[in-house]
């Protein structure tokens, strides 16, 4: 890109701009430009565009030491074939670029399209006029059909330009936001390399955010009123050429003078609002103009902090609602946000009261089953009329640490449900609770009754399976411990307890009851077998009362000889 240097003066109440660079056209990613120099009458335009093709945008770029050249890109499924290139505002075509080279970001032919432009770097643009120029872009699709875009694009053709401008004033307010502006631009001609004045040259002014456009004269003059937004949180001046992409705009520093504001909040007694909607809090703001007068402060920004968060913009009366969202009980505070007012401190109102939202009360297991499946009920009550459902998520304590979902469901609030869950397969599990996570507008809670199954834990301890190998025809043993949880937390032995004995044959995957045995005082248990062939061996305890649960201890493979 090409260099710039800028220079700032400030005289009194006056803002001075000068800038210098070089001059060209609109964006573009990289690689040089292109002109044929022939007058000619503009071209009429070819078919639109269609669905899935866009024509390039155009400008005139700098590709060398004094050497400009048109530049196409953001076309899509278009390939054109001719630019003309007109003095802005005329219909007369002054040169025309019909050959261009494609650049692409990702050269390779087999991979994606991640870019591309064209450059008519084979055509240097040489012109009669240091101005701006409009360029008309021809292209054709990838089935062959004429488009075209006129106004592709505006540039200024020429070199380091000077732009000097001057601003009427330097601090602005809400009453007085605009300023006059007026400069001069000159620029060196890209054919003779004289400074000259740049005459029909767009040059922008701003103040903020706002704007104004003015083309300079013959003598490169230019005269315009640019005004700021009044909504900036902090002001500066700029000129710029309008069309070109390398000039660095001139700035200068703006001062906004705030005004004084007053605010009031008529939202004062306590507050009961929904969980998870707005609290409104309304009010006025008025300031004091700059002729003393007391004004409606519209369309300023108020914020509202504390235990939730809003802003919202003051009306044509100066009056205000803003609604943060509230989950909870405790205060809120309104103040003004905005840098042309002087604050008036902060309001504050008080949330008493939130509505809607819930407690799980009577939750229960009813019952349990020997393989360790809970019936679980309860209820979600909610403060506050809803046709909502109620979501809820019965949860286990994971080994982690954490609260893990194991089944969710939803029932109207207020009923009673009954459900049935089954524990994970791959953890022991005691303890449970019924959680609603609520809604946008409802909220959440948990049951504060920690669940645990009516049956105590068993285990088999110690298993065993030998001798290993062992060959065929000759016995082996399956041996090991039934113990059950005490309400200590502990675990003791389980006399006493009819135990099942199980084989599964290698390639298969059904198990074969083999026999049953009786854990003794120490609760261990064990039977011998005639070995026949390879496979797994295990024990179960299914055949429990109404306070015990059900286990199956772990599987060995005993591989079979002979």
């Amino acid at each position: 890109m090409n260099s710039f240097k800028r220079t700032m003066t400030a005289v009194g109440t006056a803002v001075v701009l000068t800038a210098v660079g070089a001059l060209v056209a609109p964006a573009a990613s990289a690689a040089p430009g292109t002109a044929a120099n022939a007058p000619r009458a503009a071209s009429a335009a070819a078919p639109e565009t269609k669905a899935g093709s866009t024509v390039p945008t155009a400008g005139i770029r700098q590709r060398g030491p004094g050497e400009l050249v048109v530049h196409l890109e953001n076309g899509t499924n278009a390939t054109p074939y001719r630019v003309d290139v007109r003095k802005a505002g005329t219909a007369r075509v002054v040169a025309v670029v019909d050959t261009f080279a494609r650049y692409e970001v990702n050269p390779d032919p087999n991979g994606p399209d991640e870019g591309h432009w064209y450059v008519g770097e084979a055509q240097p643009l040489v012109l009669e006029e240091m101005t701006d120029y409009e360029l008309d872009v021809f292209a054709r699709d990838s089935e062959g059909k004429e488009l075209s875009r006129r106004n592709a694009g505006r540039s200024t053709y020429a070199f380091d330009a000077k732009i000097e401008a001057k601003s009427s004033q330097a601090e602005f307010s809400l009453d007085d936001l605009d300023t006059q502006v007026t400069g001069t631009v000159t620029a060196l001609h890209p054919r003779t390399g004289q400074r000259l004045p740049l005459a029909g040259a767009r040059v922008r002014a701003r103040v903020g955010q706002g704007w104004t456009d003015a083309v300079s004269d013959a003598q490169g003059r230019f005269a315009t009123s640019a005004a700021a937004l009044g909504t900036e949180r902090e002001l500066a001046f700029s000129a710029a050429l309008a069309d070109g992409d390398t000039e660095v705009p001139v700035t200068a520093p703006a001062k906004i003078r705030a005004q004084k504001s007053s605010l009031t909040l008529s939202t004062t007694a306590p507050l009961t609002v929904r969980y998870g909607t707005g609290a409104p809090l309304r009010g006025k703001l008025t300031r004091r103009a700059d002729d003393g007068t007391v004004k409606p402060a519209a369309g300023r920004t108020m914020a509202a902090s504390g235990i939730g968060q809003a802003r919202a913009s003051t009306g044509a009366d100066g009056g205000y609602t803003v609604s943060p969202r509230v989950l909870t009980t405790g205060s809120l505070s309104v103040a003004v946000d905005d840098a042309w007012l002087l604050g008036d401190g902060t309001r504050t109102a008080t949330v008493a009261k939130i509505t809607h939202t819930t407690k799980v009360v009577g939750e229960k297991v009813v019952a349990t089953d020997r393989y360790g499946k809970l019936t679980i009920s309860g209820t979600v009550q909610v403060d506050g009329y809803t046709t909502q459902q109620a979501p809820i998520e019965i949860q286990y304590k994971h080994y982690m640490g954490h609260w893990a979902t194991r089944q969710s469901f939803v029932v109207p609030f207020g009923k009673t449900f009954t459900v049935q869950v089954s524990p994970p397969s791959n953890q022991t599990t005691t303890e449970w609770r019924v959680h609603t996570p609520g809604t946008v507008t409802i909220g959440p809670s948990t049951g504060t009754t920690v669940l645990r199954p009516t049956r105590a834990l068993t285990r088999f301890d110690h298993v065993r399976v030998g001798p290993r190998p062992v060959a065929k025809g000759q016995q082996l043993f399956v041996a090991g411990t039934l113990s059950t949880k005490t309400p200590a937390g502990g675990y003791a032995a389980y006399p006493g307890q009819k135990v099942r004995f199980y084989f599964r044959p290698d390639n298969s995957t059904v198990w074969q009851e083999m026999g049953t045995a009786v854990t003794r005082e120490t609760g261990a248990v064990g039977k011998k077998f005639t070995a026949q062939t390879s496979g797994y061996w295990r024990m179960r305890f299914v055949d429990t009362d109404s306070g015990h649960l059900a286990t199956t201890g772990t599987q060995f493979r005993l591989e079979v000889t002979g």
